[in-house]
């Protein structure tokens, strides 16, 4: 069978979903499949120019990369750029070919309710070409519960396979799990948002708690490492604060991450109550496989927090609850900033190349 990919990033990119298409790409040439990436041409740090003049850029360069390609007996579609799915049914139409998507972040519903009136002023229009383009498709794989929710207002019927960590082979009983508490010689508990801080991440309830942890004289240090659009405003806000121990540091190369997010005693992920069925977080499929605490605020009640509750060494908060995670916080520094890993990435990379083949094998009905 031959297979195109249609996503913004390639394999060879630094983008997430690239690897993670890319693994799945690799997987099923194993089994005898032919392959082949079709994707925009900038790359993952290339963000020169206007947004919404790279998207109908890239999802021009899909459209005519799309049809122009080899005939295609299944077309594989990401879900960036926004809306790509409506370009990969039209290739699909094109072939013959069926149609398979991967709805990692649902468009148009993420913009309308992050991005202001704009995007709300177009929002049923691209739901209605997104209706469409479910319809066109055989299969629709999501990421958790409150996405394939908001999917059943499609008509769709999704399965669920999380994202995972690419070439990951270790986790319980790995020497990543056996490196020892974070903090070493440092005299302070350092907690730590890694990655990409854009407009669905919340931020003001971590400062806030470092905030009152700072006037109760608890030795801790929040840091942020990355960039993101929200990178600015949290700055600004921190400073507003007066906090004294608030850093702000650059990504770091991928080669260097694994040792840098070590170094730290807490690893926090975020997400605002208005992105609950649109995303899920990436970075935690990182975080749960490494011997730290972590700390999850987010939408209450919702699935990412149904999924960490109760999980040892984890910590699940609401937006807004500054006592809460401050209190939090507090606590881990007396535990200590080792604890077992929650996932076993080995075992998580597997068992979703696995929900990949499995979904192959239907469409080919089995064969080859």
């Amino acid at each position: 069978m031959r297979i195109l990919i249609l996503n913004q990033y390639g394999a060879s990119d630094d983008a997430p979903t690239g690897k993670l298409f890319g693994e799945v790409a690799e997987d099923w040439t194993k089994a005898g499949h032919e392959c082949e990436f079709v994707s925009a041409e900038r790359g993952y740090r290339d963000r020169c120019g206007g947004r919404w003049g790279r998207e109908f850029c890239s999802l021009a360069s899909l459209l005519w990369g799309g049809v122009s390609a080899k005939r295609a007996d299944l077309i594989l579609a990401g879900s960036s750029p926004p809306c790509v799915l409506v370009v990969a049914a039209l290739a699909a139409a094109w072939h013959g070919a069926v149609l398979v998507h991967w709805a990692m972040d649902l468009y148009p519903e993420l913009g309308s309710r992050l991005a202001g009136r704009a995007a709300r002023a177009c929002a049923g229009v691209l739901q209605g070409w997104m209706r469409s383009a479910y319809a066109r498709c055989q299969t629709v794989v999501t990421l958790d519960g409150d996405m394939v929710r908001v999917l059943e207002g499609y008509g769709v019927s999704a399965r669920v396979i999380r994202p995972w960590v690419c070439g990951a082979h270790f986790g319980r009983g790995s020497s990543v799990e056996s490196v020892p508490d974070g903090a070493g010689e440092r005299p302070f508990f350092r907690w730590a948002y890694s990655g990409n801080l854009g407009r669905a991440h919340e931020w003001r309830t971590l400062l806030e708690a470092q905030a009152l942890l700072e006037a109760r004289g608890v030795e801790a240090e929040l840091v942020f490492q990355g960039g993101g659009a929200a990178w600015k405003p949290a700055s600004e806000y921190a400073s507003r604060l007066g906090l004294r121990r608030c850093r702000w540091m650059p990504y770091v190369p991928e080669a260097e991450l694994v040792p840098r997010l070590l170094g730290n005693d807490c690893l926090v992920a975020t997400q605002l109550p208005e992105a609950r069925g649109c995303l899920w977080p990436s970075k935690l499929a990182l975080f749960l496989g490494m011997p730290r605490p972590v700390l999850w605020v987010g939408p209450s009640g919702g699935a990412v927090a149904k999924f960490l509750e109760g999980k040892e060494g984890v910590g699940c908060y609401a937006c807004g609850d500054i006592e809460g995670v401050a209190d939090w916080v507090e606590r881990r520094m007396a535990l200590g900033s080792h604890v077992a890993p929650v996932l076993d990435m080995g075992e998580e990379r597997s068992r979703g190349l696995e929900g990949w083949r499995a979904i192959l094998d239907q469409v080919t009905g089995g064969a080859g």
